[in-house]
């Protein structure tokens, strides 16, 4: 029998306990801890101790990077939420910042450049602090590089990236990478969760309501629960989850073909880009959608169903990169990654709460929480806090987590590149820092310039805000 489909199982089984766990112990439910991070917390103990028979933390970590590859092909191809919605197009950086105010605009570009500042300056701690303290614990600052790997992107990143350092001469550089990305789940809710709710408590929020006892258990009864998508197969022909799936298919083989394509391009960099299925298998998925959408056949996907690929795939993720972690490889450094891993957390945090609170929209708290969720675990986590506080989706927040990325794809194609290339060798110090450091300090540029930097909007300490004086929703358009 496989051991990666025993694997499977055993995260199947793990779901299960947690779900059951959430929603019959008080206690966990006032948490609002998701399934997916109980599951991984309850599965990180008994790969450590009992063991989760039939399977090991290879098959584990197996499963985290091939289905991180499979949501970001997903990804590509998912349609937007509003594909006929016109967009009104600025002419210029003056039209750019009045339009801002409570636009859309100013979350999807605030929390996009926020994110890709902490992409720059997490790196920049760990690096730092391992070259200041690592020595004791034998660990070198590389290790400390892939942090945001962890945090920022999350398990599949961590996996892809680590592998892509181990494979240059790093050992056990998944190990820490994965460590990184399960701490910083853990993180995520522990600080975010409190704080929705203290926001909620202040009348911060836009949604005035408070926390259900549906949400705390976290099922649905009957009567409050709703349909996520539609058939546009006929099920007698091809289910419509497999037609979208086959989707993903052609485009992760695609996808490899693209890689190869890299390879033929001298240097560093066309070997690093080759390897990264990831990210070829979207470029993949975004031409297919876009010949679907020449070819008038895009009326055959669904994006519930796609939204639902992508949310399944990443619960199962997460509870594999906890299982993944082995305390008898990273256990002699697991003081060292909780150093870094603590001083990143609150660096990232205050950086978050200090941006967030400027972006210039009645949402600002709820943008935070999604930010948050996203540069410390992944966007699933950003959505989930933000859920505590607009359940309704009565503000855009949720709407804007997706577009953001699209404002720091630049800082991914300059800091992931450096760190990689530093742990090769052909990168120097000074080199890495520029990037990292240089990264940061552009998009702090260019916040200012666009206009998402600006005063407090609002104070959770009295509950007040400061958005031209109203607390309307925000502005649908874009």
């Amino acid at each position: 029998m496989s051991s990666t489909m025993v694997a499977i199982a055993w995260i199947g089984a793990l779901f299960l306990v947690a779900v059951l766990m959430r929603a019959k112990v008080t206690f966990i439910g006032n948490t609002l801890v998701p399934a997916c991070v109980i599951a991984g917390i309850l599965g990180f103990i008994l790969m450590n101790t009992t063991g989760l028979p039939g399977s090991d933390t290879a098959d584990y970590t197996k499963i985290s990077s091939v289905l991180y590859t499979f949501m970001f092909i997903n990804l590509g191809l998912t349609l937007p939420a509003n594909p006929n919605k016109k967009k009104n197009k600025a002419k210029s950086i003056k039209e750019i910042r009045a339009n801002m105010g409570n636009s859309m605009m100013s979350g999807v570009v605030g929390m996009g450049s926020t994110w890709a500042i902490i992409y720059g300056l997490q790196p920049l701690i760990g690096f730092i602090i391992l070259l200041l303290i690592g020595g004791i614990w034998e660990m070198n600052p590389t290790y400390g590089l892939l942090i945001p790997f962890g945090f920022a992107q999350g398990p599949g990143q961590a996996v892809t990236y680590g592998g892509i350092i181990e494979s240059t001469g790093w050992p056990d550089a998944i190990q820490v990478a994965i460590t990184y990305s399960a701490i910083g789940f853990v993180v995520a809710y522990i600080l975010g969760v409190p704080y929705a709710k203290k926001g909620i408590k202040s009348g911060i929020t836009c949604s005035k309501q408070t926390i259900s006892r549906e949400l705390a258990r976290g099922v649905q009864e009957p009567e409050n629960q709703e349909d996520y998508g539609k058939l546009t197969t006929s099920s007698g022909n091809l289910d419509v989850l497999t037609f979208h799936i086959a989707f993903i298919g052609v485009a992760w083989l695609l996808g490899m073909q693209i890689g190869k394509l890299w390879g033929l391009i001298p240097g560093y960099f066309g070997q690093l880009f080759s390897q990264l299925l990831f990210f070829n298998g979207m470029l993949a998925a975004y031409l297919i959608r876009f010949i679907l959408g020449k070819l008038g056949y895009t009326k055959y996907l669904d994006r519930g169903t796609q939204v639902r690929i992508t949310n399944t795939s990443t619960d199962i993720m997460v509870v594999a990169a906890f299982a993944a972690i082995n305390l008898q490889i990273v256990g002699k450094w697991m003081a060292p990654i909780l150093i870094v891993a603590a001083v990143t957390t609150v660096v990232s945090w205050f950086t978050i709460k200090y941006f967030a609170q400027r972006y210039g929209g009645v949402n600002d708290f709820e943008r935070f929480l999604g930010e948050w969720g996203t540069a410390i675990g992944t966007n699933a986590s950003g959505l989930s806090l933000v859920r505590i506080a607009d359940p309704e989706n009565e503000t855009t927040t949720a709407a804007e987590l997706g577009p953001a990325n699209i404002v720091n794809v630049p800082a991914s194609y300059v800091i992931a590149p450096a760190i990689c290339a530093y742990a090769d060798g052909s990168m120097s110090i000074g080199g890495l820092i520029l990037a990292l450091a240089g990264t940061a300090v552009a998009y702090m540029v260019f916040m200012r310039l666009i206009g998402v930097w600006g005063k407090k909007t609002y104070d959770i300490r009295t509950g007040e805000k400061f958005v031209s004086g109203t607390t309307q929703a925000p502005e649908q358009e874009m």
